[in-house]
Formats: C-alpha cells, structure tokens, sequence
C-alpha cells in the first residue's frame, strides 16, 4: 500500500452489492431484512475490510416502484449497457486501490437476483406479460446475474483477479462463505 503507515486503514475493500447494505434498494415485496443484511458489517469489519458499496443497476434502470422481473426479462440491450458502464466505472475504481498497493478481498453478490446472483438467479420462461403473483418454487435457477456476469467480464478484461462469493439471506449461510472467501475455517 502506498500510504504511509500514519494510521489503523488495512487496505483491504470489499465491493459489496448494494442491496446488502440498503434491502431498499431491492424490488417491493421481496426484502427480507429492514436495512443492512443483519451481521454482514460486522463479519466485514471483523476482516479489517472496507466496504466499497455497487451501484444498484435494477433500481437505476427501472426505479423504487419497479416490479420484480427475471433475468431473461432484465436481458435487454439497453440494460446490458448499463451494466456494462456500470462494471467499468467499478474496475476503474478497483484499478486505483490495487495501484495504490490495496488488496481487494472480494465482490459480494446477491444469491437470487436477476442482476447480482453469482451462482443462482431467478428466470423462469413463465415470467411475462402483466404483473401477477408468480410461484416462485423452480424459479431459482443455476446462473450467473447480469451485472455480476458483467463484472466479471471487465475485471477480467483488465487483469483483476477478484473473488465473487453469493450471499444469501440466511445469516449462517452467508458466515460460512464468508469464512472460505477469507480462508477461516473457523467461523
């Protein structure tokens, strides 16, 4: 790092996806916490990591009122180009702290969402036309979110090698992985 040691920073940042910081954010009628994923910060500040938050590209595509849709529906042109101008400015953001000698522990994604699932998102073919209440059972699939996908493309692009770990909303699930991303076995 190449800040004088003057003071406690550990130059150590997590990007975080923004509805687990800000449940908000997330599309009405499916938070399932008030604010902050409960125990996430702490898990956070227990690794010494600074917390970078990501943009929401739902919220800024379609707004608070939006009605919740599957990444097939989200997988437009133009949504695609928001999450790609998105992803840049974060690996733009990423390219300074690891020039100025940080570590970047890891980019936490959502489990379930269309946009920040890492390795599970909500699509089901059934899903369009008018809003109406969806069974949800079977629409959990094996995928990777738009912006998530995107991300990781850029950060590949430019040769930044950072972990993607999907956080659920059950507590003990998302202290398990955050223990492997940073390789405590004990938590």
């Amino acid at each position: 790092m190449n800040c004088p040691q003057t003071d406690s920073r550990s130059g150590r940042v997590v990007f975080v996806c923004q509805c687990l910081l800000n449940a908000n954010a997330k599309v009405c009628g499916l938070a399932k916490y008030p604010g902050i994923l409960p125990g996430l910060v702490e898990s956070l500040a227990e690794q010494e990591c600074g917390l970078i938050q990501l943009p929401c590209p739902e919220l800024i595509h379609l707004g608070p009122k939006r009605w919740w849709q599957s990444r097939s529906q989200y997988d437009t042109p133009a949504y695609r180009g928001l999450c790609s101008q998105l992803a840049l400015d974060a690996s733009d953001l990423a390219g300074q702290y690891l020039s100025a000698g940080y570590s970047i522990a890891g980019v936490l994604g959502v489990e379930g969402s269309p946009s920040c699932g890492v390795e599970e998102v909500y699509d089901s073919p059934a899903w369009g036309g008018r809003p109406e209440s969806v069974d949800l059972s079977g629409c959990r699939v094996k995928g990777t979110g738009l912006f998530v996908e995107t991300l990781k493309e850029v950060f590949a692009d430019k040769s930044q090698n950072i972990p993607f770990v999907g956080i659920p909303s059950d507590v003990k699930e998302m202290n398990r992985r955050l223990a492997l991303l940073f390789g405590n076995t004990t938590s």
